[in-house]
């Protein structure tokens, strides 16, 4: 009897360590415990790594922002490149751990034609705590921005480009000039950079300019002048003189009083005049479309004289004191229109009339004139950054829908009725402001 008690005793003791679970969970916890630790590190890891990774995209943002502002403000790609580098700096770009890169324009995406568009690519090496049981002593961190800049604001029909000059958009004498729907606009600092004077009258949406304006403008759309503005930039200062080897024609002259213009390779082909042409009074002149590049002398059509051109571009070149220029004269009946969006989607000279090789010196021989009474339908931009356009006498622009005009100086001693309805004409607009921003 005492023997059976003593063995449940026994058994009893023993059921109970075999039961008690007391002290497991601090085994467990202390087994668990380094793993706890560990994901714990790789998670602040983790965050340490979206930080760095943040700050070098901000620093990347800032960088390609910088670049594009200075390209905007008329530097070149190499101090674009330096100043969004400078920029990157200043952002927490460590030349020591991170590598940049500025392409411009950029090398992939959406914008690798846009000239004003500046991508930045940047890499950063982060050293590794927890992680580099798994993932090696280091990872690479790479950011990429792309900055360009838009036009903004209202367009300009009439730019000249001069700096400093005074009167450089001049409307004088007895001019009547109408402009519907466009700026007129100046980058000259002067206190009369665009000057009305006299019995003439400027009837324009709105002005702008770097420096003032001299006289009475009649605005349909601005309360007041738009004066003190930034310079506003070439949109065609892209553009150059295409290269040829020979002369189709020197010093030419319609053969018979009705002549058809056709390039040697055929319509929409590029035809050379060296030595200028000349058309006289009372011919009557088709210019095929296509490209039509005059070296040296003269584009002189003379009173009288019709001629017409549709899809064409006029390309005026030279070399030493012999640069191309233009002059139609008295009673003359010239239309010309170039080619647009639709006939050459992919030609650089979409939308461009008339232009003179950024090269030529500046001259009175190398002003673009248009006197006496000629009737003139011209549609696209006439682009003459060296040197003047002027209007004169009884010159009638007539309403063609789309003309603008680029030049150092422009002055109106004439009538002239210009319009800005230019979008399926295929011309680059002119902005009177830009605005910088991220694309990418």
């Amino acid at each position: 009897m005492v023997k059976s008690e003593a063995k449940c005793r026994v058994k009893s003791v023993l059921g109970d360590l075999l039961s008690d679970r007391s002290g497991v969970i601090i085994v467990l916890f202390a087994l668990m415990l380094p793993i706890m630790i560990g994901f714990l590190g790789l998670g602040i890891e983790v965050s340490y790594w979206f930080q760095n990774r943040r700050n070098l995209q901000i620093a990347a943002d800032s960088a390609a922002v910088g670049g594009a502002f200075e390209l905007l403000d008329g530097g070149t790609s190499t101090t674009a490149t330096a100043i969004a580098t400078t920029e990157a700096g200043r952002n927490g770009y460590d030349a020591t751990t991170d590598t940049i890169t500025v392409n411009i324009p950029p090398s992939t995406g959406s914008y690798t034609t846009d000239s004003n568009a500046v991508e930045v690519i940047m890499t950063s090496q982060l050293s590794l705590m927890f992680a580099d049981y798994f993932l090696g002593d280091s990872i690479t961190v790479n950011t990429r921005a792309v900055a360009t800049s838009a036009g903004s604001g209202d367009e300009a029909c009439v730019l000249a480009l001069d700096s400093s000059a005074s009167k450089s958009v001049n409307v004088s004498g007895t001019a009547d000039v109408e402009m519907d729907g466009c700026h007129v606009a100046s980058n000259s600092s002067a206190s009369n950079a665009i000057n009305v004077q006299g019995a003439a009258t400027l009837e324009v949406d709105c002005v702008s300019t770097v420096g003032s304006v001299s006289g009475t403008v009649t605005m349909d759309v601005c309360a007041t002048a738009e004066e003190n503005i930034a310079a506003i930039s070439d949109p065609f200062d892209g553009l150059s003189v295409p290269t040829y080897s020979s002369c189709d024609e020197t010093s030419y002259s319609p053969p018979s009083s009705s002549v058809t213009i056709t390039p040697p390779s055929g319509i929409g082909g590029t035809m050379v005049f060296c030595s200028g042409l000349s058309i006289n009074a009372s011919d009557t002149v088709v210019f095929d479309p296509g490209v039509y590049i005059i070296d040296g002398g003269s584009f002189r059509i003379n009173g009288g004289a019709t001629v017409s051109g549709t899809d064409v571009t006029f390309i005026f070149t030279g070399s030493g004191s012999d640069w191309a220029s233009v002059s139609i004269n008295g009673s003359g009946d010239v239309d010309f229109t170039a080619p647009d969006a639709s006939a050459l989607t992919a030609d650089p000279w979409s939308g461009i009339l008339m232009f003179q090789d950024p090269a030529a010196t500046n001259s009175a021989s190398n002003d673009f004139t248009f006197n006496g009474n000629s009737t003139t339908e011209l549609t696209g931009v006439i682009y003459v950054p060296n040197n003047d356009i002027s209007f004169s006498g009884g010159n009638e622009l007539d309403d063609a829908g789309c003309l603008m005009l680029v030049a150092l100086e422009i002055s109106f001693n004439g009538n002239a009725d210009l319009d800005n309805n230019c979008d399926a004409a295929g011309v680059t607009p002119i902005y009177t402001s830009y605005t910088t921003k991220l694309v990418e």
